[in-house]
Parts: C-alpha cells; structure tokens; sequence
C-alpha cells in the first residue's frame, strides 16, 4: 500500500466515521465529556482576571469585533473566533485544566471554548450534541496523535496548540453539519494554522497556544463550511503534519472506530493541583511519603525526583521567580507539598513567591532526569528524600491521582470547583453554577444552560 494510500485511509477514514456519528449513547462517555466540560469552564472563570488573558481580551475586542458568543464569566460577548480566543486562553491561563495524554495536550481548553464558540452561531444546541462534538474532537487528537507522539512532543511542539486545533477543528466542522468531506478539509486548514513551542512554558505566552488553538479550529471549521478546500492527505507523507512537525513514522491506527473510545480507555487526567502535570505524580509521592512518615520541610537535607527527561524539561524552572514559572518548576510545588499538604491556586501569585520562605529550600530538590521506558510519560517517578539526620527514604509512585482509575472523587472534584471560584470571587454562585454544569447533558439549549456562567 503506498504512503498516499495508506493515508487516505487515515484522515479520510476519521472523517467518514465522524461524519456518520449522529449521536452517542453511551452514558459513561456522556459522564466523562460533561465532567470535562464542567471542569475546564471551572479553570476559564478562575483564568479570566489573568494578565495574559486580559491583554488577550484586549487584543480580542480590537480586532476580532461584536459577535453572540460569550466571554465565560466577563458580562460580555464577541465574534465566534474571538471569544474562541479569549476563552481558550482563560482556560489554560493557570494551568489549572485538564491533560489528554494520546495527543499530549490540554485537550479540553481547546475544545470546550472552540465548541461553545460555535454553538452561538448554531440553531439551539442540546448538551448531548455539544458532548459528542467533544468526544468525537477527543478521538480525532487520540488516533493523530498515534501518529505523532511521543517525538513530536520531545522536539519541543506544544501539542495543545498542533494537535490540539486539528482535533478541535473536525469537533466544530461535525458540530456545524459537515460531512466528512467537510471534516477533512477543517483539519487540514486547522494544520495550515497549527504551531507552538514549549519554548513558552512558564511565559504568559504558554496559555495563549490554546486560546490560538481554539480561535484557529473555528476558523478552519468555517472556513471548509463555505466551501474552501484543502489537502485532505495532510498527516503523513512528503510535506506532512507527520513529516514537517516529528512524527513517529507509525502508521494511522483506525481499527475500533466506535467501538473503543479513547475517553474511557485512556481518559483524561484532570488535575487536582494548578500546575505543570509534569510535577504531579511525584507530587503525588511526596503526600503519601509526608502521611507515612511525617517529616517536615526542616527535616529535609534533599530531595530527589526521577521522572522522564521529555517531562523533566517541562520543570525547567528550578528557582522560578514569577508565578509562571512557578507552574513549570518541581522545585516549588514539592517544597509546597511538604511545608502545607496541599496546593491552591492561591500559592500560585507573585506575594506568594515573593514572600515565601521556600526559596531558601530551593536548592534541597533535585530533578533526574531518566530516560524514558516503555511506559512512556506514564512511567513511575522514584523519590528519594534524604532527611537532615541522615535517614533515606524511598518511594516509587506509579498512579497518578486524577488519571484513569484513579480520577478525582467527588470531594476532590468540589475542592478544585471550590478553588476555581473562590479565586474568581464567584464563590457565592457555587451552587448556581454546580446546578448548571450539572444539567449540561439534560439541557435543550447549551448556551441557555450556561447562561449563569456568561
């Protein structure tokens, strides 16, 4: 089979099954998708007052114009790319959403804000047919990302904003009634406009890639909807998405379509503390390591973490000194962990770090890097902490807490809700807005539904 074959195989083969999904029964995906959904509109009302989405909203309302489509959690509306935009950037702003480790990227604030976006362009849109856009925008980054990963991601791409935008864009063509043709060519577009360097982690550039994401997926949506065509043979192949951004050299995966989901073979992993994933299986550790033994931040000589060198990178930031760089530091988390029990988003601000005492402890935790094993970013963390008496303590974390069968429960879910709207004094609207999120699959009307968190 040539390579040109083999690829019509691949995108066009997703795109036919999109295109014949007319809804999903399922209701374990529906429960995954709607908790999803609530969770990253949780993460945009907390991320909203940020610097980085502020200028973005800024920049938004110069150039992107009026429009029906909401600014979650702002009073106030804008075209369907820029509240794309906007959102999107809200979302991730904190690093507070989710992670979907098929297409190694924040899934959700891609798709949730891109989604929403098109739907106040639409007749009224039932929270079921929103859902299955999501899972279907879902699946499509799971089988390209087969494609692409994990090389892709070790060169240094940023797979919310490549992956992520192609996904969201066959979710929004889906939602608009595009056949697969239709499909196809929005993920292509979406590719044209695909790109993102983790060079931005811990920069307030970083939450920009998925409000970029999102705007470039309703675009591209769009776009095919009026009729512009495009390379429907774009992932593999000379020139391709594979080629031109590290692929792995594998083929397209399509066996199961329908019948094996993603969502619920994988899931998502919903965090639990707002920053860098990276950090959080050693995190993890460290809480069971403290409830064990109970040392405390002055019993510590050092502390050492393997992980895996491709996310190692991402914790580049061994001495942060702004709360963006905070996120993407292991150093400061860990040292958090041990000195309270616990993470908000609350430690994350810049009184936080500059008050802090912890950075006279900075230098206590050390990153290894490892290479990566046959489990990939799933693999375990070993963390060795050395106490000031000389006792060494040892301890390998394998789950991941708020990831597949360990997903958060429901204290842990009202804990991050809690969080998030605190943060975004929004607390006195808890229940309003737990009601709303919760009446999302039921609701005849998404956005009537939502209208609380507008």
């Amino acid at each position: 089979m040539s390579t040109d074959q083999s690829e019509l195989n691949g995108i066009v083969a997703l795109s036919v099954w999109a295109a014949g999904i007319e809804a999903i029964d399922d209701s374990a995906l529906m429960e995954r998708a709607s908790d999803a959904m609530a969770d990253t509109l949780a993460c945009a009302l907390a991320g909203r007052e940020d610097e980085a989405t502020r200028a973005v909203a800024k920049a938004a309302e110069l150039s992107h114009g009026a429009g029906h489509a909401a600014l979650w959690g702002m009073g106030r509306s804008l075209s369907m790319a820029g509240a794309a935009l906007v959102n999107g950037t809200a979302a991730h702003a904190l690093d507070f959403d989710d992670n979907f480790a098929p297409s190694m990227a924040h899934a959700s604030a891609v798709l949730v804000p891109s989604l929403l976006a098109m739907a106040s362009g639409l007749e009224p849109v039932a929270g079921k047919h929103l859902l299955t856009a999501y899972i279907i925008g879902i699946e499509l980054q799971a089988r390209i990302g087969h494609v692409m990963h994990p090389d892709h991601y070790r060169a240094g791409w940023h797979a919310t904003s490549t992956l992520g935008t192609i996904g969201a864009a066959g979710a929004c063509a889906w939602l608009m009634g595009a056949g697969s043709e239709g499909i196809a060519h929005a993920m292509s577009l979406a590719f044209s406009q695909a790109a993102g360097s983790k060079l931005q982690f811990g920069s307030q550039a970083k939450p920009t890639h998925a409000g970029l994401a999102a705007r470039a997926a309703v675009t591209a949506a769009m776009l095919a909807k009026s009729g512009l065509g495009a390379k429907e043979a774009f992932a593999t192949g000379p020139w391709s998405f594979a080629e031109l951004y590290n692929g792995n050299g594998k083929d397209f995966d399509i066996d199961g379509l329908g019948m094996r989901w993603a969502l619920l073979d994988t899931g998502l992993m919903v965090k639990r503390f707002p920053c860098c994933a990276a950090s959080h299986r050693a995190l993890d550790g460290i809480e069971t390591m403290i409830n064990a033994h109970g040392f405390g931040l002055e019993d510590i000589a050092e502390i050492s973490v393997e992980l895996p060198d491709m996310l190692a990178r991402n914790l580049r930031y061994d001495a942060p000194k702004t709360e963006a760089e905070a996120r993407f530091s292991l150093s400061y988390p860990v040292l958090l962990m041990v000195q309270k029990g616990s993470l908000s988003l609350f430690d994350f601000t810049a009184e936080a770090l500059a008050s802090t005492p912890l950075r006279t402890h900075f230098e206590k935790v050390r990153r290894v890097a490892v290479p990566m094993g046959p489990e990939g970013p799933n693999m375990p963390n070993k963390i060795t902490v050395t106490l000031a008496d000389g006792k060494i303590l040892q301890h390998v974390q394998h789950d991941l807490v708020g990831n597949g069968s360990k997903a958060l429960n429901a204290g842990q879910k009202e804990a991050k809700l809690s969080d998030c709207l605190t943060w975004a004094k929004l607390s006195a609207r808890q229940a309003e807005i737990s009601s709303a999120c919760s009446a999302l699959e039921s609701s005849k009307n998404i956005l009537t539904c939502l209208a609380p968190l507008a």
